[in-house]
């Protein structure tokens, strides 16, 4: 068994290039008069009566509970003490640059778990105790406290321990943030549960021991006949299956960690790969020089016989991580419990609770930035534009921390100026319809994360305008192309402008590297046409992959570069150095 010591001197982890643009609080829209909506109330019993839950604020989340205070407390400090943890294992992991803070719902007795449970999972009551949603912007992890027993797939039960279970979603939330997309299932819901098995405290730290515990790989499987890797691996999205998820834990820990190591090279040459090929048996023996079958034999025989290094660090004399800070415990408003409780439920896909969550605060009163701003986003998924943009005015009006809120406000006011003027013969937006477009999209700009709809956006805005882009304004839109080197729509439009209004050059550059990497596609198409409408090749160097860089702030602009897409192998070369 592997053992280092010296707590707080692991270096640091190169962690799936997750760059993020500083935080700042965006300027508020320039003030106007905005009605916002009215809502009759026919019968009192429409609206749900207010809920108690405590309520506290941590860097990137907001807890509410409806268990006991003194048990929130102890959660909060378990959390901030599990982060000090990964931050000394794995520095720069748990430090994500987000405006919209993660939400953590705590359910107790009243307060339900179950009314969490996805519209099509309902037959995972008894199956799971924690839940993780997430869109572009934001999560929400939800842990039961009440269930005491999780029932397997064959009938039988373990404990169903609440901490472990949020320490799986968090680390869910950790990977996916970093990554900017969903990894292959498999490789998730593997890493996951090696994560969520780390033990720690103020002196030590140890991370992938397998030791005989209940919720062990080699505990759960040593009964249970193993599903064929090809269909381990074929799964697309990650769920509720004990099984499954165990013998996911188990192939990426003997993969990283066991029988020598032997198989780590070519687990991250398949890892690397996916990002560019799709899974097959051909793909696999050219990475691990096995085949299914065999490595199947391999996997079953890892289950008896557990041979693996893990890392433990221990504390100098004197030296410990740090008491995490106190817990500022308090009850939560009904804008916030509204709020966090409302967009749970509408990542669940529970459209009409969700709603009836968030209009109960305001029908009572509450004009909270966040909430107006939580209720435009969702009448804007429900249909309803008219309303969804007073809410969204108002919102940004008050300057509501919520890229989101801006973006969606900038596509409908896209809209509405596209509209006034699709009448005309050259159908060209005036610059002050340019302007009334870009106002939001700037403010979204200046609250992390990027998101590449803000640059697609603007690149549209820009090809329909009556007046062409400055040298500012197309830098802006090349910036957006190093954020996002992927996007088909992106790189069309950015490479137009580029060679209609700018420098060819540049142009030249994002078309090259967008036929490199667009496959066989429309984009790819549209890119080929502008091609031929370059001039001359000059001496200037084609666009060359390079190394992921922090791309440039926000006040500064730059001829775009591409950065190659970071994929899962990325997440492990660091800490796998660090095993001697």
């Amino acid at each position: 068994m592997h053992r280092c010591s010296q707590l707080l001197r692991i270096s640091a982890l190169a962690l799936l290039a997750g760059w993020a643009i500083a935080a700042e609080v965006p300027g508020p829209i320039a003030p106007g008069i905005v009605e916002l909506p009215k809502f009759e109330v026919v019968d009192s019993r429409v609206l749900p009566p207010p809920e108690k839950w405590h309520y506290a604020a941590i860097p990137g989340f907001e807890v509410l509970s409806s268990i006991s205070a003194r048990e929130t407390k102890r959660f909060v400090s378990d959390f901030l003490l599990l982060q000090s943890a990964v931050g000394a294992l794995m520095p720069g992991l748990n430090r994500p640059s987000v405006a919209v803070p993660t939400s953590l719902i705590l359910c107790g007795r009243g307060q339900g778990f179950d009314r969490f449970l996805p519209a099509d999972r309902g037959d995972d009551t008894y199956r799971t105790n924690s839940l993780f949603f997430d869109d572009p912007e934001r999560g929400a992890i939800i842990v039961d406290f009440v269930l005491s027993e999780l029932m397997l797939a064959d009938n039988t039960s373990i404990e169903a321990d609440p901490y472990r279970s949020f320490y799986k979603e968090y680390f869910r939330h950790l990977i996916r943030q970093q990554m900017g997309r969903r990894p292959p299932a498999w490789f998730e819901e593997g890493l996951v549960q090696m994560f969520s098995a780390i033990d720690f405290n103020k002196k030590w730290i140890t991370f992938a021991q397998i030791d005989g515990k209940e919720t062990d790989f080699n505990q759960l499987l040593s009964q249970h006949g193993l599903m064929p890797l090809s269909e381990m691996l074929a799964r697309e999205v990650v769920m509720a299956d004990t099984f499954w998820s165990a013998q996911c834990y188990a192939f990426v820990h003997l993969c990283l960690y066991g029988r020598g190591q032997k198989y780590q090279a070519g687990f991250l040459r398949y890892l690397g790969r996916l990002g560019s090929e799709l899974p097959s048996e051909d793909l696999f023996i050219a990475c691990f020089k096995v085949s299914y079958k065999e490595m199947g034999l391999e996997l079953r025989g890892y289950l008896d016989f557990t041979d693996h290094k893990y890392i433990q660090l221990t504390a100098k004399k004197g030296q410990a991580l740090p008491d995490p800070p106190p817990v500022a415990l308090r009850d939560a408003t009904e804008a916030e419990s509204g709020r966090i409780v409302g967009e749970a439920l509408r990542l669940g896909g529970h459209g009409n609770a969700a709603h009836l969550a968030l209009i109960a605060p305001y029908i009572r009163g509450s004009r909270e930035p966040e909430l107006l701003a939580a209720l435009g986003l969702d009448e804007r998924v429900a249909g309803h534009d008219d309303r969804a943009r007073k809410f969204l005015e108002a919102a940004t009006q008050a300057a509501a921390r919520r890229p989101r809120a801006y973006l969606e406000l900038a596509r409908l006011r896209h809209t509405a100026v596209t509209q006034a003027v699709a009448s005309r013969a050259d159908q060209r937006l005036s610059e002050a319809q340019v302007a009334d477009v870009l106002e939001p999209l700037a403010a979204a700009r200046s609250l992390p994360p990027p998101m590449a709809e803000i640059f697609e956006l603007a690149a549209e805005v820009w090809s329909r305008s009556a007046r062409p882009p400055g040298r500012e304004d197309l830098q802006l839109i090349n910036q957006g192309v190093n954020y996002f080197p992927r996007r088909p729509l992106l790189l069309v439009r950015a490479a137009e402008l580029n060679l209609r209004h700018g420098d060819p050059e540049d142009a030249r550059k994002i078309i090259d590297h967008g036929l490199r990497v667009m496959g066989n596609s429309p984009a790819r198409l549209a890119l080929e046409g502008l091609s031929k409408q370059l001039p001359p090749e000059s001496a200037t160097a084609l666009l060359a992959p390079q190394s992921p860089s922090p791309p440039p702030s926000p006040t500064r602009t730059t001829t775009p570069t591409a950065t190659p897409t970071p994929s899962g192998a990325d997440l492990l070369r660091a800490p796998l150095k660090q095993i001697r």
